[in-house]
C-alpha cells in the first residue's frame, strides 16, 4: 500500500511539473536549473480553543527550475521539494513528511548587474509521504487521534533578492486553501464510561526563508 501511494505521488508530481513546464518552453523562455533549501516556522490554528499548540520549525530542500519569459521582468519558477516539519499538540510531537511541487509566477526588477528584487505568487501542492494517522493515550487514559490530509493545496506569496548572478534568497508566507488535519480526543469524567468526545479541524500556515543556487 505504501509503495502504491509513493508511485501515485510521483505520477502526480510529474504531471504537475509537465503542465507548468509546457508554457514557458514553447514561449522561447530562458531556462536555469538550481537547488534550493531553507527553514520554515509553522503556525497551527484549530477550530477548538482548548488545544495547546505552539509554533514549530521545519526544513525543505530540492531541485528548482527558473524560466525567464521574453517579457521584461516576468518569469516562472517550478520546484520539487522534500518538506519535513514538526507538529505539536499538548505534549506530543511528531514529524510531517511531504513531497511538495510548487509553481510561482514572478516579477523582478534589476538594481544593477549583480543585484535585483522580485515578488512571487503561486500554488503549492503537498503530498504526504509520512504517517497520516497518529494516536496515543495520555497519562489520564484519555485517547487522542490526529489524521493528516494525504494531499493539500496552498498558496505561496513572498519576495526576495537576487545577487552575484547565481544566488537568490526569499521570504514567503504559505496559506492553506483547506484544512490540514483532523484532531479527535476524549475527556473522561468521574467514571471511565463517562466520556465526552471532541473534534477539531486544523490549518497550518507557515513562514519560510530559503536560499537558491542556480548553475
Amino acid at each position: 500500500m505504501r509503495n502504491q501511494t509513493i508511485r501515485s505521488i510521483a505520477v502526480k508530481a510529474l504531471l504537475i511539473l509537465l503542465t507548468l513546464h509546457a508554457f514557458p518552453v514553447t514561449s522561447g523562455a530562458k531556462v536555469r536549473f538550481g537547488v534550493t533549501g531553507g527553514f520554515q516556522l509553522t503556525d497551527m490554528t484549530f477550530s477548538h480553543d482548548d488545544l495547546d499548540k505552539n509554533n514549530r520549525m521545519g526544513w525543505f530542500a530540492g531541485p528548482t527550475v527558473k524560466f525567464t519569459l521574453p517579457i521584461v521582468g516576468l518569469g516562472i519558477d517550478v520546484a520539487a521539494l522534500y518538506d519535513q516539519r514538526d507538529l505539536k499538540v499538548d505534549d506530543t510531537v511528531f514529524k510531517q513528511k511531504s513531497i511538495v511541487v510548487q509553481g510561482d509566477a514572478r516579477f523582478g526588477v534589476g538594481l544593477g548587474e549583480l543585484l535585483g528584487i522580485f515578488f512571487k505568487l503561486g500554488p503549492r501542492f503537498s503530498f504526504n509521504v509520512g504517517d497520516d494517522f497518529v494516536h496515543w493515550l495520555t497519562t489520564e487514559a484519555e485517547y487522542k487521534q490526529w489524521s493528516l490530509q494525504e494531499t493539500m493545496l496552498s498558496i505561496n506569496m513572498g519576495a526576495g533578492i537576487t545577487f552575484a548572478k547565481h544566488f537568490e534568497a526569499d521570504l514567503r508566507y504559505n496559506v492553506p486553501i483547506s484544512k490540514t488535519s483532523d484532531f479527535t480526543w476524549n475527556e473522561l469524567g468521574d467514571e471511565l464510561w463517562d466520556q465526552t468526545w471532541h473534534h477539531a479541524k486544523s490549518r497550518t500556515n507557515a513562514w519560510s526563508v530559503s536560499v537558491t543556487y542556480f548553475f
